[in-house]
């Protein structure tokens, strides 16, 4: 019997030594300066994220179809964790909100004309613009393949 247990225990620890630790989810910055720091740091661009951040589907449909179909999935996290650098700047209708974060947003708003929710800002860590985006059909996959074309545009124009 105690064959059997320290046999089982060695199974256990080659399983637990073969597991590879989980990828840390991208985090959401919500201020230009933390994401414009980690997107120097990284050289990553920055995606900016305008929303209604408390919208629900009778709210702010568009942005919550977004949020589900395409940036809660996990074919998402894992484009944004190795190309970019996330950054959410939210205009809630119902959620208490500081006042330097509104000004702070809606500074960033009116730098970039944004007049509808949601608009997303593909943007170096100057802030300069290199393309913008929005909801799109069709979940994860069409969405990430249309935001790479606006980064490798980019790119391709530096070459």
């Amino acid at each position: 019997m105690a064959a059997v247990a320290v046999g089982f225990l060695f199974a256990l620890a080659s399983v637990a030594q073969d597991a590879k630790p989980a990828a840390a989810e991208p985090q959401w910055l919500t201020s230009f300066d933390a994401a414009s720091a980690e997107a120097q740091k990284s050289g990553k661009p920055i995606l900016a994220y305008f929303t209604v951040g408390d919208s629900d589907p009778w709210s702010g449909p568009w942005c919550w179809k977004l949020c589900r179909e395409v940036f809660d999935q996990k074919e998402f996290k894992e484009w944004a964790a190795k190309n970019v650098v996330l950054f959410e700047l939210d205009f809630p209708f119902r959620k208490a909100q500081d006042d330097a974060t509104k000004k702070a947003n809606a500074d960033l708003a009116k730098k970039y004309k944004v007049e509808e929710f949601p608009t997303v800002i593909f943007m170096n860590p100057d802030g300069t613009q290199l393309g913008l985006t929005g909801y799109e059909r069709g979940g994860p996959k069409p969405w990430i393949e249309n935001a790479q074309k606006i980064l490798d545009a980019k790119k391709r124009a530096k070459t």
